[in-house]
């Protein structure tokens, strides 16, 4: 079955090398939550985040503007990602990137629609392409 979903892509040009430089470290899955809580007190959130089987987790992390909201799930299979978007196109959210690794496990970021084209343009400085659904 073909999914419905395009990843964000990222493009190998001169914004490789910040995008390479802007990624937290590899974190494991026990340490997810209290660094996504440590980066959350700090007002940062993920605009990006991907998932390896070899490596664990890693995002790159965004300041964004008062009264955007965002929702990150990671590592999910794709039945559960597609409950996430559901419900997250039925509260009006945006699919702003998506990461499908190597064992076709999904990453995302949701963003709150009024939003999405100012976090479009952050992830065009990384070079990420936003994410797409058919």
């Amino acid at each position: 079955m073909k999914s419905p979903y395009t990843p964000s892509r990222l493009l190998s040009d001169e914004t490789a090398i910040l995008r390479e430089r802007s990624f937290t470290r590899w974190i494991s899955r026990d340490l997810l939550q209290p660094a996504t809580d440590f980066l959350k007190h700090l007002g940062l959130y993920a605009i990006y985040a991907e998932c390896s089987t070899e490596y664990g987790y890693r995002s790159i992390q965004w300041h964004p503007p008062k009264g955007c909201g965002l929702e990150v799930r990671s590592g999910r299979a794709f039945e559960k990602f597609e409950e996430f978007d559901r419900a997250n196109v039925d509260r009006g959210w945006s699919l702003l990137s998506l990461h499908v690794n190597e064992n076709n496990l999904y990453s995302a970021v949701w963003i709150t629609s009024e939003h999405l084209e100012t976090a479009r343009k952050v992830l065009a400085c990384y070079g990420i392409t936003s994410a797409g659904r058919t």
